[in-house]
């Protein structure tokens, strides 16, 4: 018997604390046309549907944060939870 990865775990882009710096760099990247290495002011954040934290995903830059965001809902979809934590959650070495 399998459970779907959607009724043990949420994601969602989550501001980051202490992101003041950031914001301002993404900004100015972002009128120098550099948007593509700005670094994104927002973190991927993996929840129990209860909403208990799970996993905080490294920070990255704008692209990383949307490409990685966007997968992980994707799998969230589409896999089963064990193999979904083995993916995102697990420590990796």
């Amino acid at each position: 018997m399998t459970t779907p990865a959607s009724e043990v775990y949420t994601v969602a882009g989550e501001d980051r604390a202490r992101n003041g710096l950031r914001w301002v760099a993404t900004v100015v990247m972002g009128l120098l046309d550099a948007g593509r290495d700005a670094p994104s002011v927002s973190e991927v954040v993996i929840r129990r549907t209860d909403g208990s934290l799970v996993k905080r995903l490294p920070p990255g830059d704008v692209d990383a944060f949307t490409d990685q965001l966007n997968e992980i809902t994707r799998d969230i979809a589409t896999m089963d939870a064990v193999p979904f934590a083995a993916k995102w959650i697990a420590e990796r070495d």
